[in-house]
């Protein structure tokens, strides 16, 4: 048997449909699992492998900031709040005449508001013989610690001892006390995950540690106008005879109700919310001849965050990728407004205290993590900065409706998109088509190339993988791109990150390196075809125009009874013409029905020993391409050319 190839590789023809939020992981599982044909009959080894799948995730992440100057407030068990108060060092308090108002208990007397008492000097005013004396300080017996207490621990029986000055204290209602009211020392603390407590200075939390000794409710509240006086003095002075009269009167007080207790409280606020698509990675080994390494490329599918009018897919080399650790709703449930939590939102915070602690497990190197993202990385260029990967190619299957009355405009996560791919070991040729039942008019059918062309020369291998695939309408209102959003020299960050000429995968196919090693560069279509036909260009230059063709004649060819159809050539600006897409052809858009066949007569004998076996014949399924950006709109039909991709060889 002498076995005859065909031109055209072999490859596995798949037809299907999926929801969309399936769809990458759809598209890689029908890839993986192709089964390929060989020329010899049975089933090709499948070189395409699944090397990454990530889910999409939303988390939220906080900045700490501060409320500055806040009231403490007690609550009690009551359900009140109550103020707190923080005493101050009354420790060296002085009297008139310099002499302590501390006695040697650490108590603080208040006195009356009398300067002088007939039944306890026992006389009715001071004489001649009590000038330069001090009358007045005449003690009401209330008097508040204000040096050091002690207290026994409940919990441990542990003698503590509490030093007055700076501790805070509160007052709250107590109607079994003369007074009406109870003080107490309380500390500033912050609820634990554990549910415990621990001391804090910044949250506005306090709890009762044990009940302040001696009049400090009284001093705090039950004074009517908040003055606790210590010292309220008049000297007995003498006038210009020498005789008794009274000096100025000398008052000390103490206002504790005015020590309110104010510190910076700590507030968290959102920052926008982080997303991340979900992401398949699919690994590809093109054939290479005997003798030359073989090189892995990869490809990777991702799908937008909330948007289900497209993927987008990516190409390079040297992958790899971390899957995601935790669960991310634990960085935002109960913690902020559900209903806030939207893309380019900073979702609400309603619960401080979990949005604390998320802040910190997010901020400290040795916590554990309640999530932790996915990270894909590539291999990095020669400058160990940039990673080798092409922008995203934007692959639209639908759009949002432009129709005013309607409440929604996008399209659901379980629209299903038809796909139709031919698959070879060398390369992905697929066409994706949205759901036209939501809105005939608001859905593509876009054509897609993933990986190697078929090359001139016999030596062009690495490097030889490329990416072109269809975009929908440049209209913020139906994408939400515009044409400035794809152009060069408009984004750098996005599209010149290999040149000037760096393509973006959908007006051009990118390829992932040129012949003198650069990466990411355009490549042109060019086929065979009538007179340019430029629809969009407006006044031709003289003497140039476009065909007319008949509109019920045309094709087929009354000459041949053919469909004329022509390979696609990719083109480099530079370099000249490198290759053709495998298994792709570009055919007249006239005259045929989406999805019709065409069947190519090789004239390739199966066996030329045994002519008896006829010739290989190719079968093409053709399709009208519907998508306002792509590959052909930088050829010489913009709007009139599409393609037919190989069904099966037989």
């Amino acid at each position: 048997m002498a076995l005859q190839k065909p031109l055209t590789n072999f490859a596995a023809y798949i037809d299907g449909e999926t929801e969309a939020q399936k769809l990458i992981k759809t598209l890689a599982d029908q890839v993986v699992n192709a089964d390929i044909p060989r020329v010899e009959g049975g089933i090709d080894a499948n070189r395409w492998e699944s090397v990454y799948e990530s889910d999409g995730y939303k988390w939220v992440t906080y900045q700490k900031g501060y409320n500055l100057d806040v009231v403490g407030m007690y609550e009690h068990t009551d359900g009140n709040k109550y103020e707190v108060f923080k005493v101050p060092n009354w420790t060296d308090a002085k009297i008139i005449g310099g002499d302590k108002a501390v006695d040697a208990d650490g108590y603080l007397h208040e006195v009356e508001l009398s300067y002088f008492k007939e039944d306890a000097e026992g006389k009715p005013e001071p004489v001649n013989t009590d000038i330069g004396k001090d009358f007045g300080n005449y003690r009401t017996g209330r008097k508040i610690q204000v040096v050091q207490f002690s207290y026994t621990d409940g919990q441990t029986q542990e003698v503590k001892y509490v030093d007055v000055p700076g501790c805070l204290i509160t007052v709250v209602v107590d109607d079994t006390t003369p007074v009406g009211y109870k003080a107490y020392l309380v500390q500033q603390t912050i609820d634990t995950l554990d549910g415990a407590t621990e001391p804090s200075s910044e949250w506005n939390q306090f709890e009762i540690v044990v009940e302040m000794p001696s009049d400090w409710a009284y001093a705090v509240r039950g004074i009517k106008n908040g003055r606790f006086y210590y010292n309220y003095s008049r000297r007995a002075s003498s006038d210009a005879w020498g005789k008794f009269t009274w000096g100025t009167i000398t008052e000390t007080y103490y206002e504790p109700n005015k020590q309110q207790y104010k510190f910076n409280e700590l507030n968290y606020k959102a920052d926008l919310l982080n997303s991340l698509p979900s992401r398949v990675v699919i690994k590809g080994t093109p054939t290479v001849p005997s003798g030359i390494p073989s090189r892995d490329y990869y490809v990777m599918f991702e799908q937008p965050v909330d948007d289900w009018n497209y993927i987008n897919v990516y190409h390079g080399e040297g992958f790899d990728g971390s899957m995601a650790q935790g669960d991310p709703k634990l960085t935002y449930e109960g913690i902020v407004d559900p209903d806030t939590l939207k893309l380019g939102v900073a979702p609400t915070v309603i619960d401080q205290l979990k949005a604390h602690y998320v802040y910190l497990s997010w901020n400290d190197p040795n916590a554990v993590k309640e999530f932790v993202p996915p990270v894909v990385k590539w291999k990095l260029d020669y400058d160990g900065v940039t990673e080798i990967v092409s922008p995203a190619a934007h692959f639209f299957h639908g759009r949002d409706s432009t129709t005013a009355w309607l409440p929604n405009k996008k399209r659901r996560p379980d629209y299903l998109i038809s796909y139709t791919m031919s698959v070879n070991n060398d390369r992905i040729v697929l066409v994706i088509e949205g759901d036209p039942s939501p809105n005939i008019h608001g859905y593509y059918r876009s054509f897609g190339y993933i990986g190697k062309i078929v090359p001139f020369n016999e030596y062009d291998h690495a490097g030889n993988f490329g990416v072109t695939v269809g975009m929908g309408d440049l209209r913020t209102d139906m994408t939400g791109y515009t044409k400035n959003d794809v152009i060069t020299e408009l984004n750098p960050d996005l599209y010149a990150k290999y040149g000037e000429y760096t393509s973006n995968g959908m007006d051009s196919m990118s390829m992932l390196k040129t012949r003198s090693n650069v990466l990411f560069q355009r490549y042109y279509p060019a086929f065979i075809t009538h007179l340019p036909n430029y629809p969009s260009v407006g006044t031709l230059p003289p003497g140039l125009s476009k065909l007319i063709v008949d509109a019920d004649g045309f094709q087929k060819s009354l000459w041949t009874g053919k469909y004329h159809a022509s390979p696609i050539y990719l083109v480099h600006q530079a370099e000249g013409y490198r290759g053709y897409m495998d298994g792709v052809v570009a055919i007249h858009d006239h005259n045929l029905v989406n999805r019709d066949e065409l069947i190519v007569d090789t004239e390739i004998l199966k066996d030329t020993a045994n002519p008896s076996l006829g010739t290989w014949t190719e079968v093409y399924k053709f399709f009208s391409i519907k998508s306002p950006l792509n590959l052909f709109k930088h050829s010489p039909s913009p709007d009139v050319i599409t393609i037919a991709f190989l069904k099966e060889i037989k």
